[in-house]
């Protein structure tokens, strides 16, 4: 299939891509650069012996990954039930995954307040040379201290220099399939499922089924995936993994938990910077930049749906 012609949109959308990874890189050499040292908790108590504490985070590490998926598949189940209301196309699938969304946050949240600990809000690492950030007392405090770091300026910060990486992370991965294909081998080149919906949605229909799939896309997921990855699955692995290594393995299961070939890369280093997010600036930080970025790419689906789904 031939790559439709690029308009004046698809071209503006790429001078705000180049734009934004300028500012992104130059944030970068100002942010992330600079050493920081990373202070995790201990999940479980500080009574038990070091080895029973790794095992007990290895074994419960995949835990915040089957509720996620637990709770997206049990909400599918239960409103395929309700085709008479939703139907089964984008209205449906967007009530399902706002609900999925919803009954995951809603789960993790009780986790922090009922089992203190198990989803880590707040800050841990501070710059070389500062003082260890304040540890929480329960899980009330988590999110108190995760909101007393958050700052717009920081967020916006954030946000540049993650969308620096992914495009970087994009045209990386553009060139692996080139490679590939020189080689006969041609990967599935197709946009997430998502993606790809928004992009072809007929703006000549109703607008209910765009709305609950744009309010599933910019909150339900940014909310549910956070509190799962970086929240709980990423400090669980810190607890029997080394943090480079834990960093990795959270952005490559990120990645993978979206089911894209194509967007894998740009996926995995989201994923994986995000955990440095919430290290430095906490899970309010990295929900708020997960929003601003859905936001942003969601809107430009939009406007430019042919560059933006290509670049």
């Amino acid at each position: 299939m031939d790559t439709p012609p690029l308009g004046w949109r698809d071209h503006l959308f790429i001078a705000w891509a180049l734009l934004t990874a300028l500012a992104g890189a130059w944030y970068l050499t100002r942010g992330l650069a600079h050493p920081a040292v990373d202070h995790p908790r201990r999940i479980f108590s500080r009574g038990l012996p070091t080895w029973t504490v790794q095992v007990m985070t290895f074994l419960l590490s995949p835990a915040p990954i089957i509720i996620f998926l637990v709770c997206m598949a049990g909400a599918g189940v239960i409103l395929s039930s309700t085709a008479s209301l939703f139907g089964t196309g984008m209205l449906a699938q967007g009530v399902a995954s706002l609900t999925g969304q919803g009954l995951a946050t809603l789960t993790l949240v009780v986790f922090t307040l009922a089992a203190p600990g198990t989803i880590h809000w707040a800050p841990t690492a501070s710059p070389s040379g500062e003082a260890a950030p304040a540890e929480p007392t329960d899980g009330v405090d988590e999110i108190r201290l995760a909101g007393r770091v958050f700052d717009v300026r920081t967020l916006l910060k954030s946000y540049l220099s993650i969308v620096a990486l992914a495009i970087a992370a994009g045209l990386i991965w553009k060139l692996f399939y080139y490679f590939c294909e020189l080689q006969g081998q041609v990967l599935p080149d197709e946009p997430q499922t998502v993606v790809k919906m928004v992009a072809d949605y007929d703006w000549s229909g109703p607008w209910t089924p765009i709305l609950f799939f744009g309010l599933s896309i910019v909150i339900g997921a940014p909310i549910a995936e956070e509190l799962a990855f970086r929240g709980m699955f990423y400090p669980l692995l810190k607890g029997w993994l080394p943090r480079g290594y834990a960093i990795v393995l959270t952005g490559v299961a990120f990645a993978l938990i979206h089911g894209s070939l194509s967007a894998f890369l740009p996926l995995a280093a989201f994923g994986a910077v995000q955990c440095i997010f919430r290290d430095r600036y906490g899970l309010l930080t990295c929900i708020g930049v997960h929003m601003l970025f859905n936001l942003i790419t969601f809107i430009w689906l939009i406007i430019a749906p042919n560059a933006s789904t290509q670049f």
